[in-house]
Parts: structure tokens; C-alpha cells; sequence
């Protein structure tokens, strides 16, 4: 990969395979009605193929840059989608109506109430939606980046009209994916206009598609309170509205793929509680703790996104530990630990507090944060330093993580890990969101969807793998991100003097969107 010798689906020597991309809708899940100029566009240089999809107008030429013309010269009347007047606002209004209310609090017990929001957030992965795609009356064959082959299989075979065993999928090393790819949009849709063409094809997505009509980690809404008496915690509940994560991927095959897509989203719903409930645990001694998760059909396409439910959920809970910990006159370091269920949460904990110095004297702007989040049978901590002195640049320069998975297998593979899913936690946590506008969003580059750059990680990064604790390894993939979500917002909140509610907290559009 490192130097360029890895080959992804574009690289792929296929052939006959021709250059290919869609015109798509202004909207998500808009339709084809009617294209004005058809004839225009097919006599343009290097155009073999013009045809409609349900996707949108794919466009087939002799290189990617005369399809790419051709896409942008096409006059197409659209149809509507299933979100055409959804905006931000309305989907928060949609999410903070769905979340049910929490229980009122015992007579002159105090308590602690926090809302939060996160924006919608793309995957963004280096390697735009692609696939390569042959098929003949009585045959198919695709190559794609996939995370279930199975159900994509299945489910091309059945779109085709073709016997299973005619049908070959070819899984081919992605350029990212962080659950974008248990979807698989690109390959579906290569056969389709390969066999409209009845040719061979090499489609590509372009950034802005990607961007725009590849699926995206929900907007939550997040209600909790917690109630206190005398130091300690009595009651712990959190209340989640979700945009509904899509699972009708299934579990890979065509059972519950198809089980998934039952009526009123029954099947879907219970993928989702069953994921949700199996994930997210309170790891702290809070006395009666519930979490509920209540999901709300939008229209608009998302996928599971690294750590799934997690990343906002256990986030948004680390920073109201802190507020916990504030309410009760205890430092958060401290408060943790006392809360915490098992010395092996607390031995985590006490790595970074000890290797990151906790509680050292900072300038004003600047300060310290500490979370935890435990989850598939492992555990972490994360201290982090964040200097906000340049309002419109909050960076974190300082971060220190230690994890414990049972069983350490492969070292530097987990320190790897939880470098990513810091990078992920300083992206969504600071800057990387996606503004919906009357359904689709106003990003469409790495320019205007804000994921951290080089310039924004930490110089300082010391992860601490601990040693082996058990005779199983833990997971690692998904345990990253949430503690370092919380240890981020903890420390803006004591460098700002202000109380993180909405994320990513640098929102702002700054760029000229552009045309649909």
C-alpha cells in the first residue's frame, strides 16, 4: 500500500472493460423521468453507451474524463426522494420528538441533565464507491471491494435473473471502508449497466457521489440524567433517538438480509436493539442504569459506522461522567475510579492518568481530558491535551491510550487500532459532519467535509498495550473511538469554560457547496 503496489478494483486489468459513472439525483433515492438531451450526449467524443438505471443516467466512454463530460452535459428531469425536505432542523426536531422522556427524579434528590446532538458523518474512505462488473445473457462476473460477498451475490443473481452459479464475485482489497462496504451499492449497480450495455465495465463513483449519496453514520439525539445523593450515583439513564441505521445487508446472506427488510422496519429494528443492547454497557457502578435506543426512519441511506452505536453513545456518557464528577466536587480521574466495576478497568485507567501526567498545572486554552469505554471483551483508556487558544483551530496535541484485550496477538496491529479511532474520535468530535439541506448533504470533498488532516493529530501519541490479562483476545476494531470522543469533548469543555452539547463543535459552512 505504502508503495502503490497494491492493486484496488480500478487497477484491475479487465478486459474490454470500459470507463463508466452516473449521473445522479439532486436528492437521496430521487428517479429518473425523463433525459432532454440523449441523443446530444451519446454522439459526444468517446461516449459508447448512455442508459438509466435506477440509480440515475450511467454514462459509458472510451476514458474517465470524456464520461465525466459527457455526466455533466446530460439534461435530466428527476423524480422525487424519499427525504426531498429533510434539513438539519427538521431531522433534530424529528430526533428530540422520538426520544421518550426520562423518569422524574425523587423529591430533593439532585440530579445531572445533559442533551446532546451528533451530525450525520460520512465513511469517507480514501477509495471512492467502485466495481468492475461483466455480464452476458447467461452469465456474471464482478469484481468489487466487499465486506458480505455472500449476500451481494445472492442478491445480483436474483436482480439478474440468473442462476446462483452463474453468477462469480471477485472480493477485492478496499482503500477503507469502516462498515461503508457492508453495502454493496457499486457492485449491484456495475451489473445492472453492464448488462444494459451488454458490455463490460469499470464504474467509478466520484468524490462528490461518494460524499453525497454514500451511506453515512446516523444523527443521534442523545437525553440523560443521573441522579446523586451524598457522593453516590443513584440512578443512570440515557435515552438515545437515532436516524435508523440500515442493517438489510442482513448478516450476510439472503435469510436474514431478506428477514431485515420486513414491513414497518420490524426485521431491521430488531438488528438494531439486538446490536444496540449487546454493545452498549455502562462500565461505572451507577446504581439503576438503562440505556434505550428508539430509531426514526428518514429516508436517508446510512450503514453502520466504526464503532456502530457506540462512538456517540458511550461518548456522550463519558461526558457526563465528567459533569458527574463536577456536580459532586470530585476531580473525573478519581470519580472514574471509584465507579468503575473490576481492577481491570481501573488498571487502563491508571496507565494514562500516570503516563499522561494527569492534573499538571496548563496555561489558560489549554487542558486535559480523560474517558474510558469498554466493549467485546477489552478495555481502554484515553487521556488527551487540547490547546483552543486559536478559536477557530482547536487542536489536540497530546494524546495517551492504553488497552487491555485479554490476549495480545498482534501488538503494533493494536496500537494501529486505537491511533485510527482516535483520528476518527478528533475528526467527528471537532470538525467532520455533513450538513443535510432539503435532502442530500452540502459536502461533497475532502475540501468541505473537514476529516482530520496532519495537521490536526497530535505530534505525541503513546499507546500502552498492556500485558496479557486472560487467554482470549478482545476486540479491538470498534474500541477506540468512544473513550476518545469523551476524553476530547472533556478536555474542550475545561479549556473553554463551556459545556459540549452539539458535534461536531466547529460546524460551520465554510465552503460554497457544490451544484446538485
Amino acid at each position: 500500500m505504502v508503495t502503490g503496489a497494491q492493486r484496488y478494483t480500478l487497477d484491475l486489468d479487465v478486459p474490454g472493460a470500459k470507463p463508466c459513472v452516473v449521473r445522479r439525483p439532486p436528492t437521496f433515492g430521487g428517479t429518473v423521468r425523463s433525459v432532454a438531451n440523449l441523443a446530444d450526449v451519446r454522439a459526444m467524443p468517446g461516449v459508447l453507451h448512455v442508459v438509466t438505471v435506477p440509480t440515475g443516467v450511467a454514462v459509458v466512454a472510451e476514458t474517465f474524463g470524456q464520461a465525466i463530460t459527457a455526466k455533466a452535459a446530460l439534461r435530466v428531469t428527476w423524480g422525487p426522494g424519499p427525504a426531498d425536505q429533510l434539513s438539519d432542523a427538521q431531522i433534530r426536531t424529528r430526533l428530540r420528538a422520538a426520544t421518550p422522556p426520562l423518569l422524574v427524579p425523587p423529591l430533593l434528590t439532585p440530579y445531572v441533565d445533559a442533551e446532546f446532538d451528533f451530525a450525520f458523518v460520512s465513511h469517507a474512505p480514501m477509495e471512492t464507491n467502485c466495481a468492475v462488473a461483466d455480464v452476458t445473457d447467461d452469465r456474471a462476473e464482478i469484481w468489487s471491494g466487499l465486506k458480505s460477498p455472500i449476500v451481494a451475490r445472492q442478491t445480483i443473481a436474483a436482480d439478474l435473473g440468473l442462476p446462483l452459479d452463474k453468477v462469480t464475485v471477485h472480493v477485492v482489497q478496499a482503500g477503507g471502508s469502516f462498515g461503508r462496504r457492508l453495502f454493496f451499492d457499486a457492485a449491484l449497480e456495475a451489473a445492472r449497466i453492464s448488462r444494459a450495455c451488454r458490455r463490460p465495465v469499470r464504474l467509478m463513483w466520484t468524490r462528490v457521489d461518494d460524499t453525497r449519496h454514500g451511506r453515512m453514520r446516523p444523527a443521534t439525539h442523545h437525553r440523560i440524567r443521573a441522579t446523586h445523593l451524598l457522593g453516590e450515583v443513584l440512578s443512570f439513564e440515557h435515552r438515545v433517538a437515532a436516524a435508523e441505521t440500515d442493517f438489510r445487508h442482513g448478516l450476510g446472506e439472503i435469510i436474514t438480509a431478506t428477514a431485515a427488510h420486513l414491513p414497518l422496519g420490524i426485521g431491521n429494528a430488531t438488528l438494531a436493539q439486538t446490536l444496540f443492547l449487546t454493545t452498549v454497557k455502562s462500565p461505572y457502578h451507577f446504581g439503576l442504569t438503562t440505556q434505550a435506543l428508539t430509531e426514526v426512519p428518514t429516508g436517508i441511506p446510512t450503514a453502520s459506522w466504526r464503532s456502530v452505536y457506540s462512538a456517540n453513545t458511550r461518548g456522550a456518557e463519558e461526558i457526563m461522567v465528567d459533569e458527574l464528577a463536577a456536580a459532586t466536587g470530585k476531580d473525573p480521574y478519581r470519580f472514574r475510579r471509584t465507579f468503575l466495576k473490576t481492577d481491570a478497568q481501573r488498571a487502563v485507567l491508571d496507565k494514562v492518568a500516570t503516563e499522561g501526567n494527569w492534573g499538571r498545572p496548563m496555561e489558560p486554552g489549554r487542558a486535559q481530558g480523560i474517558a474510558f469505554h469498554e466493549e467485546y471483551k477489552s478495555r481502554t483508556a484515553c487521556l488527551v491535551e487540547i490547546d483552543v487558544r486559536d478559536p477557530q483551530r482547536a487542536r489536540v496535541t497530546k494524546a495517551v491510550i492504553a488497552v487491555d484485550v485479554g490476549l495480545p496477538v498482534n501488538p503494533r496491529g493494536l496500537e494501529a487500532q486505537m491511533i485510527g479511532g482516535l483520528t476518527d474520535a478528533i475528526s467527528t468530535t471537532l470538525r467532520a459532519g455533513l450538513h443535510i439541506d432539503k435532502g442530500l448533504p452540502l459536502e461533497g470533498s475532502y475540501s468541505q467535509f473537514h476529516w482530520a488532516q496532519q495537521r490536526d493529530t497530535p505530534r505525541d501519541v503513546r499507546v500502552f498495550v498492556l500485558p496479557a490479562t486472560g487467554t482470549e483476545p478482545g476486540g479491538a476494531g470498534e474500541l477506540g473511538v468512544p473513550a476518545a470522543v469523551g476524553a476530547i469533548a472533556n478536555a474542550w469543555a475545561r479549556a473553554t469554560g463551556s459545556k459540549p452539547r452539539s458535534f461536531p463543535l466547529d460546524f460551520d459552512v465554510d465552503f460554497t457547496p457544490y451544484p446538485r
